[in-house]
């Protein structure tokens, strides 16, 4: 269903369950870190750590489930970075982890602009936290 509302694929597709959503309010999305991950050939090869820009991506993947899933025909439409505030990395993500993502709209979706906030744990560990902006585009 993820494939079904948003456009990323394998290998850019980085969440693997919604393990919850509650529609124009919050969303937790699931990665499990696998030691087979594409990166970690060449991402500190003796001692592999998920890179924070992937895991920015897997947050905002989880946003933009939490957001398309309001609209009939998801499939139709793309939400894009729009900026990107007070990220703060606070641990190691590494194969082995489960990555689960708490988004939240801090704000109503006016105008496509969509403002959240979201947090990254592995266990009650908060790994990562972000101020994600999105515009909300209609395929062409």
């Amino acid at each position: 269903e993820i494939m079904e509302i948003i456009p990323h694929r394998h290998p850019f597709l980085l969440i693997d369950t919604i393990e919850e959503l509650v529609p124009g309010l919050r969303a937790v999305g699931k990665k499990c870190v696998t030691f087979d991950e594409p990166y970690f050939a060449g991402h500190f090869p003796g001692e592999p750590v998920m890179p924070g820009v992937l895991i920015v991506e897997a947050m905002a993947q989880t946003g933009g489930i939490l957001v398309l899933k309001d609209y009939e025909d998801p499939e139709n439409y793309n939400t894009y970075f729009l900026k990107i505030d007070g990220v703060r990395f606070r641990g190691k993500v590494v194969p082995g982890d489960t990555l689960i993502f708490r988004l939240f709209l801090t704000e109503p979706v006016r105008r496509g602009l969509v403002k959240m906030k979201g947090e990254a744990y592995v266990g009650s560990k908060l790994v990562m936290e972000a101020e994600l902006m999105a515009q909300i585009a209609k395929n062409k």
